[in-house]
């Protein structure tokens, strides 16, 4: 059971609503993180609107976003995230057979791109220190400055939410 309770459809404030239908529009639904974070309006927004940059818009493909938060989940062990982004892999095209692969960190039937954007994946999630100047390298080698920080920031808020649902308690939706 989380540890707080989420807001329901029927308790969504006014205030909300706009998040809310975004959430609806762009993943079916509206998860449960959403509805432990709409306890604090303001937190809802500002997560919800990062997200929204780093996933739903932007210049790399969704299916290769996908990817990358599913390895982030994997990584930080977090049932909620794993369940959220594998689906989500799924729906935009993430072979089930790919997945099995990212999770094994086998990447070598996936584009030059993907092996290097999982790989930097690797070495930036749960790092305190950074990542080397020879990881940085290899993603910037392959893709533009637009790319690279919307790789980081992905990276950055996938971190975030896997905190974030460990700390709840979230069980997959």
């Amino acid at each position: 059971m989380t540890r707080l309770p989420m807001m329901e459809p029927h308790n969504e404030p006014a205030a909300l609503k706009a998040v809310f239908d975004q959430l609806r529009a762009t993943r079916g639904r509206v998860p449960g993180m959403y509805r432990t974070l709409a306890h604090q309006p303001a937190v809802l927004a500002a997560h919800r609107a990062y997200f929204h940059a780093a996933l739903d818009s932007g210049v790399l493909p969704r299916a290769f976003k996908e990817k990358v938060a599913f390895k982030v989940a994997r990584l930080r062990k977090t049932p909620y995230c794993t369940g959220s982004h594998k689906s989500y892999a799924l729906k935009h095209g993430v072979s089930p057979a790919e997945l099995e692969a990212i999770d094994l960190g086998d990447y070598q039937g996936l584009p030059e791109r993907e092996r290097a954007a999982l790989q930097f994946a690797e070495a930036m999630t749960g790092s305190a220190n950074g990542v080397s100047n020879a990881a940085f390298a290899g993603l910037t080698a392959l893709f533009s400055e637009a790319e690279v920080v919307e790789i980081v920031a992905l990276i950055g808020i996938m971190e975030l939410a896997c905190s974030f649902a460990a700390v709840f308690d979230l069980t997959p939706d």
